[in-house]
């Protein structure tokens, strides 16, 4: 077994080899080892045992992700404590407005997508469950980025570059922090086509006992989401979500 910064190396050739068999779809022995850079033979061992343990399938001649991770997955998004009260109304939002509706959480410093739902009207993403991006480039993760303690914000400032994603991402940390500031202080962030060109979101912190655990955001086109509709309707729709979810989950916790 050979450790690296105190992990396995072989176990992260895995997780590499899984990585990009989510990324590019389903490949064969010898296209994951030229395209790895490993030995066939390492490859063929890797599959087979994650092949065994239902990881991968075979199809043919390639070997694709595994439904097997779908069941890990699951467990994950249930064991948020805030996801059940959190999926309703989600599903709400996205309903009465016709626009794309989600749920973020933040692990390791990023924003990671746990739910969504597309209204009649919504415009269709790529994101799947469970993608990530920076904190500071969308309405969901500047929500969370805000509320978190200042400590916190400040590791995350000076470990995590402020990746540019359009020419409207922020990528100034002192920009950032008096924009975290403004957030704190209307209880509401936007993204204004800084994650995705075309696209704009406004979302909203859920906080318990004073922590923010996630945030919801209604995310559509520029040309819907302006005026009035971007900077008063739009916000107070997703505050008053965010408003009611904190009231349910505070008093399931006091079990009234």
């Amino acid at each position: 077994m050979t450790r690296h910064d105190n992990t396995l190396k072989s176990v992260n050739k895995v997780f590499k080899m899984v990585e990009h068999l989510k990324s590019n779809g389903g490949k064969t022995v010898t296209e994951l080892s030229q395209e790895l850079d490993m030995p066939k033979s390492t490859v063929q061992v890797y599959l087979n045992t994650l092949a065994k343990n239902k990881f991968v399938v075979k199809d043919g001649a390639k070997y694709q992700i595994g439904l097997q991770f779908l069941q890990y997955g699951m467990y994950a998004l249930w064991n948020e404590p805030v996801f059940p009260n959190v999926k309703s109304k989600v599903e709400e939002l996205a309903d009465t407005t016709g626009e794309l509706a989600a749920c973020f959480v933040e692990e390791l410093g990023e924003a990671v997508y746990v739910y969504g739902t597309e209204g009649n009207r919504a415009v269709r993403t790529d994101l799947t469950m469970g993608d990530r991006s920076g904190l500071h480039c969308t309405a969901s993760g500047k929500a969370i980025f805000a509320h978190l303690p200042q400590e916190r914000i400040e590791e995350i400032i000076s470990q995590r570059p402020l990746e540019q994603k359009t020419p409207q991402t922020i990528t100034d940390p002192d920009e950032l922090r008096e924009e975290l500031k403004q957030i704190r202080e209307q209880g509401h962030a936007y993204s204004r086509e800084e994650s995705v060109e075309g696209m704009r979101s406004v979302a909203a912190p859920i906080l318990l006992d004073g922590e923010v655990v996630c945030s919801i955001s209604l995310a559509g086109p520029a040309n819907r989401f302006v005026g009035e509709r971007f900077t008063a309707d739009i916000p107070d729709i997703v505050k008053g979500a965010a408003n009611e979810i904190e009231l349910k989950l505070t008093y399931s916790e006091s079990g009234l």
